[in-house]
């Protein structure tokens, strides 16, 4: 309900977007695309996704039209190389990115690719990830972390359990020829 609210969350996030310099672009990890693999979205026009149920209808009715960046997402392919990260045209902007981001930048005229998480492998392999993506800060590309685990209640309150390999880091995922 904080997409709809006025509190201490939205005021303070308001407060980001009003004393940080402007973002080229925004790449939000969010906790709500928790998927085998990696992905990224290259849609110049993502969909706004209302991925909850049981909440007030006006909060369905909320739209983020922030534009994609497909650039944006090439590159970040191309930053986590070997590692194979699918483009994904389908997914959008889960509320895990547009309810916070809505407050930030509430006219929703910068562009915003999401990437996910992979469900599959451990903290050390997304910690790496961060790494890989660093330079984004340099090139005025503002990362945003949204969520948590228990976002995931079908895999944690409900007894789903997802193998974590004890290998698999970017080394592993390395294709012949490459």
């Amino acid at each position: 309900m904080n997409a709809l609210s006025d509190n201490h969350y939205t005021v303070g996030w308001r407060q980001i977007g009003a004393q940080t310099r402007r973002p080229k672009a925004i790449l939000s990890i969010s906790a709500h695309w928790f998927v085998p693999g990696t992905g990224v979205t290259i849609s110049t026009s993502p969909r706004t996704i209302h991925d909850f149920g049981g909440f007030p209808p006006e909060l369905y009715r909320v739209q983020y039209p922030a534009p994609g960046d497909p650039e944006l997402a090439r590159r970040v392919q191309n930053l986590l190389q070997p590692l194979p990260v699918k483009s994904d045209n389908a997914w959008g902007l889960d509320h895990g990115t547009w309810s916070v981001l809505k407050h930030v930048y509430p006219d929703a005229d910068i562009p915003v690719v999401q990437l996910s998480i992979d469900e599959t492998q451990p903290a050390s392999f997304h910690f790496e990830i961060g790494q890989r993506l660093a330079p984004l800060r340099g090139e005025g590309i503002l990362i945003v972390g949204s969520g948590n685990l228990v976002h995931n209640l079908h895999a944690y309150a409900w007894g789903r359990t997802c193998p974590i390999p004890t290998i698999g880091r970017f080394a592993s995922s390395k294709k012949p020829g490459r």
